[in-house]
């Protein structure tokens, strides 16, 4: 007979191998439903501090699904979890300000600048600091040249030499119209 899931969960964050490497990630059973159809149906895994896991399979198999109930994004349906030693369902606000997410696609919105999809998810998050982080952010990633500053929004004229968003650029390409919002660089 198996234990049950939650006591499989807590004996996986009590053990450690010989190494010291603890579960970041513990799960059973973790199951998602979205009306009759069920996306992820009893997922078993474990992965321990310093391992590396990939998710294989088909468009609609569950993986990003998967990826995002490990993050405390969607509640489960049913199944245990724990990721980074906090629950699944019980603590997902911990898991969050812990963990970075970054979807199928770039930005949420494709007219806005690297700097103000960072600001708007740093504003959903409530980060103290939100501005010097975010400035911290591009720095650390290179990205300070392609970003303009923050006083240039996709509403405002900007004075800066920074590069438009892509999607800004685009439409002015296919439009036969130059854009004014970000000048090109010369």
């Amino acid at each position: 007979m198996s234990a049950a899931p939650a006591d499989a969960v807590a004996a996986a964050d009590a053990d450690a191998d010989a190494s010291g490497a603890a579960d970041v990630i513990a799960v059973q059973g973790l199951t998602k439903r979205y009306g009759d159809k069920t996306v992820v149906d009893g997922l078993d895994m474990r992965v321990r501090r310093g391992e590396i896991f990939g998710f294989l399979g088909p468009n609609g198999s569950g993986k990003t699904t998967s990826i995002r109930m490990l993050c405390g994004l969607p509640t489960p349906d049913a199944g245990t979890g724990r990721t980074l030693g906090f629950d699944i369902v019980r603590e997902p606000a911990q898991i969050k300000r812990r963990v970075g997410y970054m979807t199928q696609r770039f930005g949420l919105y494709d007219d806005l600048t690297i700097r103000e999809n960072l600001d708007f998810i740093a504003r959903m998050y409530a980060m103290d600091r939100r501005r010097e982080r975010v400035d911290q952010a591009l720095a650390r990633l290179g990205l300070v040249e392609r970003s303009p500053p923050a006083c240039c929004t996709s509403r405002n004229r900007c004075c800066s030499t920074s590069p438009r968003p892509v999607s800004t650029r685009r439409r002015a390409a296919l439009s036969g119209k130059r854009s004014t919002a970000w000048p090109s660089r010369a």
